[in-house]
This record gives structure tokens, C-alpha cells and sequence, in this order.
């Protein structure tokens, strides 16, 4: 190869280079969370949910406990049939209501799996009922309850099933 050439290819070579290291490069894309901050602001939208289903259900607000669920939900308690869609679940919750007052409430949320716009949420629950005849009851006991990711943000459940600690009949 003559000598000139190499200059030329030298040079053309060096101008590419130079001419990358000066030029814009594409601003990246928006990161999306990661899946660890995700699973940390849907558990605590969650544990919040939780919090203003408690109240509602110490008030004797059926309608409010029974907003945190989608309108195509799925409700299994222990000793009934499901309760499927938001009008069956505020009639079954009111119909509890006006049957006892609810003075303990207090769901723990254990753990939370995050699977795209799903959460998975494990937990305990104490409580304490109180007839409105007869003497106080205490529960204690385990649900597993899904939820979808809503486009408005918020999160609402779209399964829950629950059952009771205590051998049956107690």
C-alpha cells in the first residue's frame, strides 16, 4: 500500500472517531422500576388498603370496605358460597355488619409477590367480633388475596380467600 493512501485511510479513520466522541447520543429510555421498588410501593398501597378496609369494617361501612375490589372480584369466606362482583360483596359484608360489630380488625401483611400487573399478597388477620347477641368471638387466621394494578394507579383485589386458625366449630 502506498504511503499516501494509508495517510488518507489514517485520517479518515481518526475523523470517525472524533466525530463519535462529540456526538449526541440518544437520551435512554426512561427506566423502568426495578421489580425490588416496585414490590416496595405495592406492598405499602396495599398494607394503606388494608388500613381503610379495617375501619371501614370496625365503622359497619360495608361500602367502603367493598370498594377495595374491582368489579369483577371474587370473594371466598369460610362456610359460604362465593361472593362474586362488588354488589355481592357489599351484601355479604353488610349482611355481616348488621349481624356483629366488628371491634378488632388487624390484617398482616406477611409478603407480596409482583408478577407484571399482579400482586400477591399472604397475610394473618386477628379479630374480634362481637354479636349483636352473645358473647364476644376472637379469630385468628390466614388469607391470600391477589390484586391488579389499576390504571388509575391504585390497587384492587381481584381474588380473596381466607379461613380461620381455629379447629372448626370454635
Amino acid at each position: 500500500m502506498k504511503p499516501g493512501r494509508l495517510a488518507v485511510i489514517a485520517v479518515v479513520v481518526l475523523s470517525c472517531c472524533v466525530a463519535g466522541v462529540g456526538a449526541q447520543q440518544p437520551a435512554p429510555a426512561a427506566a423502568k422500576p426495578a421489580a425490588a421498588d416496585r414490590a416496595v410501593a405495592a406492598r405499602a398501597a396495599i398494607e394503606k388498603a388494608n388500613a381503610a378496609f379495617s375501619e371501614a369494617m370496625k365503622r359497619g361501612d360495608a361500602a367502603a370496605a367493598a370498594s377495595n375490589y374491582a368489579a369483577d372480584a371474587i370473594v371466598m369466606m369460610p362456610n359460604a358460597p362465593a361472593m362474586r362482583g362488588t354488589a355481592a360483596i357489599t351484601a355479604g359484608m353488610s349482611a355481616m355488619v348488621k349481624d356483629m360489630t366488628i371491634v378488632v380488625f388487624v390484617p398482616k401483611t406477611e409478603s407480596v409477590i409482583i408478577a407484571g400487573d399482579l400482586a400477591v399478597e399472604t397475610g394473618s388477620v386477628q379479630m374480634t367480633m362481637k354479636p349483636k347477641a352473645g358473647p364476644e368471638m376472637k379469630d385468628t387466621g390466614k388469607y391470600l388475596t391477589v390484586w391488579k394494578h389499576q390504571a388509575d394507579g391504585s390497587w384492587k383485589i381481584i381474588r380473596d380467600i381466607n379461613n380461620s386458625d381455629l379447629p372448626a366449630g370454635k
